[in-house]
């Protein structure tokens, strides 16, 4: 392969988990690469001006950030998560302006051909991090000892989206529900980190990257959180905690500055579309519900838990359905791709899909 020149650019580290295997990918090809953190109080405008030719970014705030520095090369964007229930997908400007856009799966490349259908700048590619955790090969009995955890007895895995800080129906705020059921791990999100000790929650030892802890997990619980999809990908059972509303969905307003893609109208319609009461799952675009196991109320959450345990395989089908949706070739070989694209692109300019 040529020895490209690309930069890696984070803020957080949510950002920085999703990008890291593709950035070590490039790396053992001989690429000229580096993964440099954008702070939006502490950078310097010149210093960003210099970044390579090319940037890679899975959030699409840190392209703003080295833009409005006066960066102007071309921008590559994978995403962090799997959850197309989230109303953040493609809703910004500044997706619409990516040279090239990277899908996680099918159903993320339909709700962009809902909100704009000329956008022409999109490939399947998946995720950089799901290549850990389909090939992750896990000491689970050290892992468990570690934990203080029963490797012999079912483990459970809750990790929710963000929002406890902000909410006390949201995110790691409903560990509540939960609080000494055996062998239990709680996981917050990593927005939610300085709550971590109030629930006695386990920080990963990878920061925003939790694939150890699914691999280990026999069950996993969370909401609307990418999460569930992931958990699904390497065939864990799930239950989605219903609750009233969500952060980052419809019909909850959007707090961001960012400028809007799609108009205020078009805003206003898709959130009276929302039936948070009726299909809490609902996708932020699609007539679609994201339904992959057992779901329950945060007051029935115990009982769903044992009852998912019992029946692990209930909703296998459905697991299945959405794997091909949410991911594109769950196979451990996305960063290959995702590189060999990567390079068309750079050498002709021209977008060019791998089957």
């Amino acid at each position: 392969m040529t020895r490209l020149k690309l930069d890696f650019a984070y803020a957080a580290d949510k950002e920085r988990a999703a990008l890291l295997p593709l950035y070590q990918h490039c790396r053992s090809l001989n690429w000229d690469v580096r993964l440099i953190k954008i702070h939006r109080r502490n950078f310097f405008k010149g210093y960003l001006r210099r970044l390579a030719p090319y940037v890679v970014a899975s959030f699409d705030v840190t392209i703003d950030r080295i833009k409005a520095a006066g960066w102007h090369g071309k921008t590559i964007y994978v995403d962090h998560g799997l959850s197309p229930v989230k109303y953040y997908a493609y809703r910004y400007k500044t997706f619409h302006d990516l040279d090239l856009l990277f899908y996680p799966g099918p159903v993320f490349k339909q709700i962009m051909q809902t909100i704009n259908p000329a956008f022409e700048n999109g490939l399947l590619g998946g995720l950089p991090k799901m290549d850990g955790l389909i090939n992750a090969e896990i000491d689970k009995v050290a892992y468990c000892k570690d934990l203080k955890l029963d490797p012999s007895k079912p483990i459970v895995l809750f990790a929710p989206t963000w929002g406890g800080k902000y909410s006390g129906s949201w995110g790691i705020a409903n560990a509540r529900y939960i609080a000494g059921y055996p062998n239990l791990i709680i996981a917050p999100h990593p927005a939610d980190y300085r709550l971590a000790k109030k629930f006695g929650a386990v920080l990963p030892k990878n920061a925003g990257n939790i694939n150890d802890l699914i691999r280990i997990a026999d069950l996993v619980v969370s909401d609307v959180s990418s999460v569930v999809g992931e958990a699904a990908l390497v065939g864990k059972p799930v239950v989605q905690l219903i609750l009233p509303s969500y952060p980052g969905c419809f019909p909850q307003p959007d707090k961001r500055s960012s400028k809007l893609w799609i108009s205020a109208e078009q805003m206003e319609s898709f959130a009276r579309a929302a039936a948070p009461a009726t299909r809490p799952f609902k996708l932020a675009y699609l007539d679609q519900d994201w339904i992959l196991g057992h779901i329950a109320t945060p007051e029935n959450l115990k009982e769903a838990i044992t009852q998912a345990l019992s029946e692990p395989q209930r909703y296998k089908s459905e697991r299945a359905l959405w794997n091909e949706q949410n991911y594109w070739k769950a196979d451990g070989k996305t960063n290959q791709r995702l590189a060999k694209m990567i390079q068309h692109f750079s050498e002709t300019g021209k977008l060019k899909q791998l089957e």
